[in-house]
């Protein structure tokens, strides 16, 4: 909340409908597909929305390979549609990477330190694209850089809850 990375605070949002205040820690599983809010059963809860995510179909088949370049994490994507619609600015298709660092206390949760948001101007249902996104990684330590290359969209159209059609996680 103090140092939002990339977008994905405005996925949460636009997913909660419930009235009255929002309290931290705030949780979502695809994009938006599933939000919660407050002091809950973490692990209950979050172990259930994780298991629902899982027991889905995905909406597209997606290959990512990185490769670092000086300050830049370059990302090759391959992005096959299979979500039944075309994914445009109509209904705010996204690649998002986002970049961590893997921490030497396996328990310990990462820190997203680095996003970026590239729009899929037009993905026809059935076709397949190839995508570069490049990250600036300056800073980072190059041993411990790792990332998740999230393909989501608004199912509604331009309002409502994202959902995440893939996301593919490396090195």
């Amino acid at each position: 909340m103090d140092r939002p990375v990339g977008d994905r605070l405005g996925r949460w949002l636009a997913a909660w409908t419930q009235p009255g205040d929002i309290y931290l820690p705030l949780t979502m599983v695809d994009s938006g597909n599933q939000v919660s809010s407050g002091s809950v059963a973490f692990a209950t809860v979050y172990g259930d929305m994780v298991d629902t995510a899982l027991d889905r179909p995905a909406a597209a088949r997606m290959a990512v390979s990185g490769t670092q370049d000086g300050d830049l994490l370059h990302l090759d994507v391959q992005l096959a549609n299979t979500s039944g619609t075309t994914l445009s600015a109509a209904n705010d298709a996204t690649l998002t990477a986002l970049v961590y660092l893997e921490n030497a206390d396996p328990s310990a949760l990462p820190e997203v330190l680095r996003a970026q948001v590239f729009p899929i101007t037009t993905l026809a249902d059935g076709a397949t694209r190839n995508f570069t996104l490049e990250v600036l990684v300056n800073e980072l330590d190059p041993t411990r850089i790792r990332w998740v290359v999230i393909a989501d969209y608004r199912p509604g159209g331009s309002r409502g809850a994202y959902d995440t059609l893939q996301a593919v996680a490396g090195p």
